[in-house]
């Protein structure tokens, strides 16, 4: 049975990836691109999903929602919201009153629309996923708190695990053995007889094994742990697997005996030494600094950790580079992966608060980071996620529940507000719109402004009203959030105030322009570090059409497409590729283009080309990784050929 999506989106570039994307998965798409269309074409027939942007011309989504929440006939509809404007958890809190699926903040990560539609789907059947390594399976599932089974495709046939609350309880067939009872029956622990009562009567239940006096239970549990682990460990060097998710519903109160996960990546990125994405992760930030989020507290009991390792931790307080937390080794990239994986680290070009104390007793740390060797009594910079509790307690009215407020405005009053409020928004800078003094600068007086905006326009004016005004309404929020977001980030305030030295800059202007591509352009270098190829690739393409001439955010678009794998197998768009980063050097010479272009030579067998791109590189930006990186390839490579030259002549 084929299901049917409906995409209720305005942006038809957004749609036109979807719908593709969605189409090769063996589903039918619709499209609806504004409220009043949606709702006609689920009137006329409801879809298995709705994959709905709240921001629609005509019919706003939630009032869209709404409808369809009154309705017997669309009450339970499945529905994966998709918003690039509302980002604050109140937001998404009051959207799940309204009985959604999924709350998807754009950009989103294909892989998390894929499983929100799979969780959607009435008949829970699943959809496979695009090939990931296990460890990216693993997390995926770990973090959402997945209980059903993975079936991974494999050259050798299905592998189907089992998990529970995202932590994996069974395997069969293994990635080394037939299955459980096939891996003791290696180590001796079964006969061949009472493998296949095992295997047959016992129908693989591991308990058959105790029932026939081969293992008291006790060293059951151990054996089957001990079996779990070293068959993932065993497969995170397959490389990219593709697997189908098949969700069930296990009660809350339901504990099983799971592995311990975060433990298990860490042996995993070990034994493999991490894989690209993870060395493609440590080149790119050794020179930023590190330091430990508040997640770190969630897991770091779970693992056994050296001294050394330990010695580390303690470094990775936000004042040190992560090279200088290494001590200047480069030897503890599954260390490094391991904690960023599970987002226990992260990164940023200056330095940073350390993470806060945990929301939770905290008796001790077993891998020795005490209270006294840590100072845990900084306060954190301020940030828009510090704000989302104070916000909550100052607005936290659901958008279902909300109500007209007991003095009604005078008729056209408040329509007229808001029109002069929109009015007065346009051309003032991020810190007029506030009246903030940029030389008087306050997060005080800037999270006292910014919520005086959201108590006057939020959400229970905009559900309040209807048409043009709760446009306009949205048109102040988005301005304002967008405003607030920049001047509470102190990399992004810090570039903007550079903008603001350099040129005019107002709402509208172009100076806006310049900031905005260079966050699109940022979004895009994050994407390409992630190995989110197409996701890096809209951003950049975002930024170079919004300043034309910048050779940087062109060569790193090259650089995306080049590296895209679905591009691997076509000439012409490899050459495109390798044209536009040759008309990107042409804007700009920098280091990143030279490297690009340098692997693009070398991976074409042009060594000596490669070896000159790779020296400019490091001219313009010595600690350049990617040209480092490129270089000491070139020497391996050579360093074989001389060797292969020397067996031939002395063999």
């Amino acid at each position: 049975m084929i299901r049917r999506i409906l995409i209720a989106e305005d942006n038809d570039s957004v749609a036109a990836a979807l719908e593709p994307l969605l189409q090769r998965k063996g589903l039918r798409t619709e499209r609806a691109r504004d409220g009043v269309e949606a709702m006609s074409r689920i009137a006329a027939a409801p879809p298995d999903v709705l994959l709905l942007d709240l921001k629609m011309p005509k019919l706003h989504g939630i009032e869209l929602l709404k409808k369809l929440r009154q309705s017997p006939r669309t009450k339970t509809l499945p529905v994966v919201v998709m918003t690039g404007v509302y980002r604050e958890e109140r937001h998404a809190k009051a959207a799940q009153a309204l009985g959604i699926t999924a709350y998807l903040e754009k950009p989103f990560k294909i892989s998390e629309l894929l499983e929100a539609i799979g969780r959607a789907l009435p008949d829970r059947t699943g959809l496979m996923s695009a090939p990931q390594t296990l460890d990216q399976h693993l997390l995926k599932a770990f973090k959402s708190r997945f209980s059903g089974q993975l079936i991974f495709k494999t050259d050798t046939g299905d592998k189907t695990l089992a998990l529970l609350n995202g932590t994996p309880t069974s395997l069969r067939p293994g990635f080394a053995h037939l299955d459980f009872g096939d891996y003791l029956r290696r180590k001796s622990l079964v006969s061949d007889e009472e493998y296949s009562y095992y295997a047959a009567e016992g129908d693989f239940r591991p308990e058959t094994l105790v029932k026939m006096g081969c293992l008291e239970y006790p060293d059951l549990l151990q054996e089957k742990l001990e079996y779990l682990t070293g068959e993932l460990i065993m497969a995170f060097r397959l490389g990219p697997l593709t697997a189908v998710a098949q969700p069930c519903q296990v009660p809350a109160a339901c504990q099983g005996l799971a592995l311990n996960l975060p433990q298990l990546l860490y042996k995993g990125f070990v034994k493999t030494q991490g894989n690209a994405i993870g060395k493609h992760l440590l080149e790119e930030n050794l020179n930023h600094y590190a330091g430990l989020t508040k997640n770190y507290y969630n897991y770091i009991n779970f693992f056994q950790l050296s001294e050394e390792e330990t010695l580390i931790l303690r470094r990775m307080d936000g004042s040190s580079t992560l090279l200088e937390c290494l001590q200047w080794k480069t030897d503890r990239l599954p260390l490094v992966q391991t904690l960023h994986a599970l987002e226990m680290l992260r990164f940023s070009t200056a330095p940073f608060a350390q993470a806060a104390e945990p929301g939770f007793p905290l008796r001790t740390l077993f891998n020795s980071l005490a209270e006294d060797t840590v100072q845990l009594n900084e306060e954190p910079l301020e940030s828009f996620a510090d704000l989302i509790s104070e916000a909550s307690q100052q607005t936290s009215i659901p958008l279902a529940a909300v109500k007209a407020p007991p003095v009604e405005p005078e008729p056209d009053s408040e329509g007229e507000t808001i029109r002069q409020t929109l009015r007065s928004l346009k051309g003032k800078n991020y810190y007029q719109i506030f009246g903030l003094d940029p030389g008087k600068f306050s997060f005080d007086l800037l999270k006292k402004h910014y919520f005086e905006f959201t108590r006057q326009y939020g959400p229970d004016t905009m559900m309040r009203l209807s048409g043009v005004e709760a446009s306009m309404v949205q048109d102040i929020l988005s301005t304002v959030t967008t405003a607030y977001n920049t001047l509470s980030d102190v990399v992004k305030k810090e570039r903007y105030d550079e903008l603001l030295g350099a040129d005019k800059v107002g709402l509208g202007q172009a100076g806006d322009d310049r900031f905005q591509a260079q966050v699109q352009a940022q979004s895009g270098k994050v994407f390409l570090e992630m190995g989110e190829w197409e996701n890096a690739e809209k951003a950049l393409q975002d930024a170079c059409n919004i300043e034309t001439g910048n050779g940087d955010y062109l060569a790193h678009l090259a650089w995306a497409i080049y590296r895209n794998p679905k591009n691997a197998h076509s000439q012409a768009v490899l050459e495109k590729a390798r044209q536009m980063l040759n008309s990107a050097l042409t804007l700009e010479r920098t280091a990143d283009g030279f490297a690009f272009k340098g692997w693009m030579l070398l991976e074409a067998g042009k060594e000596t080309l490669a070896e000159g791109e790779f020296n400019k590189a490091l001219k313009l930006d010595a600690r350049s990784m990617m040209a480092r990186k490129g270089l000491r390839q070139i020497i391996e490579q050579r360093e074989q050929q001389k060797k292969g030259l020397f067996r031939r002549m002395f063999g």
